[in-house]
């Protein structure tokens, strides 16, 4: 069901391989500078609001879920906070002027987390209110696990990829592989979702035809409850293409292959002060 690369058909690289995952492969194909920047320099990334506020709503979220959706509303919130708390401290270790953090916008640093902490908080509560509507549910693995954060580790074609797929869940179309994003951008591609259908089948021997995004809710001027996107037939994206695109990331990256690839990313790239594409 799954045909694999052949060894003639991979591109070519040098060393030992590497564990991947598809925010790796998402960041090498969006900028090989901010890869290289990032995860080879090591350079120190600065920090924004909107990674506390995505942290902390996966962790109200997860919560939840994990408690059977026996805890109150309350009990969700205080572990969205406690997330919280630990997330900005974090931050703050790194930069403690929050004037210097990325808002992505106009505002204040200061102005942007008290409205991310809030609008997180909100996430956290419509979430819960979807699940009381929608009918749906966490699918419980062939070994008993919750479908929560589901680790896996698995290869495709030579190269080892690993990572966490948000929630599987029962939904009427199907078993549905669903990753939550708090943010606005709307994902250009169903390629993550496609990884976690792949990893899903490796692990228990399932396929699952079904991916979603579930876009939190949002505030202010168009506020909209949370909810799933329109499903994606993951079957449409050929596992062949899939394994060799992973094939030449990873024989780019270990051959010291990075292009730099400046544009509107670069707003909330945390490496853009070390770029020299950027005159840094």
């Amino acid at each position: 069901m799954h045909p694999s690369v052949e060894e003639k058909d991979l591109p070519t690289s040098t060393g030992t391989h590497k564990p991947r995952s598809h925010s790796q492969y998402n960041r090498y194909a969006q900028c090989g500078e901010a890869y290289r920047l990032e995860r080879i320099e090591r350079r120190p990334s600065t920090p924004a609001g909107w990674f506390v506020q995505g942290t902390a709503v996966h962790s109200g979220v997860e919560a939840y879920e994990r408690s059977g959706r026996t805890l109150s509303r309350a009990q969700a919130v205080a572990c969205y906070q406690q997330a919280w708390e630990q997330e900005l401290a974090a931050g703050l270790a790194k930069q403690s002027d929050t004037s210097r953090w990325m808002t992505g916008g106009f505002k204040s640093g200061a102005k942007d987390l008290a409205d991310r902490r809030e609008l997180g908080e909100h996430q956290v509560l419509d979430y819960i209110d979807y699940t009381e509507q929608s009918g749906e549910s966490i699918w419980i693995t062939p070994d008993g696990k919750q479908a929560i954060e589901l680790e896996f580790n698995i290869k495709l074609g030579n190269v080892p990829v690993r990572g966490f797929i948000d929630q599987v869940v029962t939904t009427p179309y199907g078993l549905t592989v669903r990753d939550i994003k708090t943010g606005t951008k709307m994902q250009s591609s169903a390629l993550q979702l496609a990884l976690y259908r792949r990893a899903v089948w490796e692990t228990y021997a399932v396929d699952i035809t079904w991916g979603d995004f579930f876009s939190c809710a949002r505030k202010g001027r168009s506020p909209k409850p949370g909810g799933p996107t329109e499903p994606h037939d993951l079957t449409r994206i050929d596992q062949h293409w899939l394994e060799a695109q992973y094939a030449a990331m990873d024989a780019a990256e270990r051959n010291s292959v990075y292009l730099a690839n400046p544009g509107d990313h670069c707003v909330t790239c945390g490496v853009s002060r070390f770029c020299k594409a950027k005159g840094n």
